[in-house]
């Protein structure tokens, strides 16, 4: 009986690599995964509060990103779709929040080639933001929440993700 043993496992090993793939939607899937803060200084070095806004992202066909050359219809400059990754900002006035335009942001989230057969695209996508002390050296805000999103390549918007409450220090 134990002289079969060996081709037993090894036709076990066999069918578990012949399992198909996990399959994922062609639209991309976004969730907030945290926001961190520290102080640092600009370039010119002026004193400032730099944040991190990490989320993680799922892509079926992992076609996110655009190259420097992507300027033409429908990623050409004055386009909705020229930038891929879209913040929207919110400042909470008495437990409310309110939307503040000049804290908006558009990014252009550069192209990654998925490697292999699957092209499945899962990451970590990290965006900086700086907050700016006024000459009082405080903060314009305490607490502030974004809202995001971010296109594909076929123009497949993804979900619209929250960071919820964020109290700056």
């Amino acid at each position: 009986m134990f002289k079969y043993l060996p081709y037993v496992l090894f036709l076990i090993l066999i069918m578990q690599g012949c399992k198909k793939p996990q399959t994922y939607s062609e639209v991309p899937a976004i969730s907030f995964s945290n926001f961190l803060t520290n102080d640092t200084t600009d370039l010119l070095g002026n004193p400032i509060m730099k944040g991190k806004l990490s989320f993680y992202l799922i892509d079926g066909n992992g076609d996110i990103g655009l190259n420097d050359y992507d300027t033409t219809a429908p990623w050409n400059a004055g386009t909705e779709y020229y930038n891929n990754l879209y913040l929207e900002f919110f400042t909470s006035h008495n437990g409310v929040f309110v939307s503040d335009t000049l804290g908006d942001a558009a990014y252009r989230v550069p192209y990654v080639e998925p490697q292999g057969q699957n092209k499945t695209l899962k990451c970590t996508i990290n965006i900086d933001i700086d907050f700016i002390y006024n000459e009082q050296n405080e903060l314009l805000y305490d607490s502030i929440m974004y809202r995001f999103y971010i296109y594909d390549r076929a123009l497949n918007k993804s979900n619209l993700e929250s960071t919820g409450l964020i109290i700056l220090p």
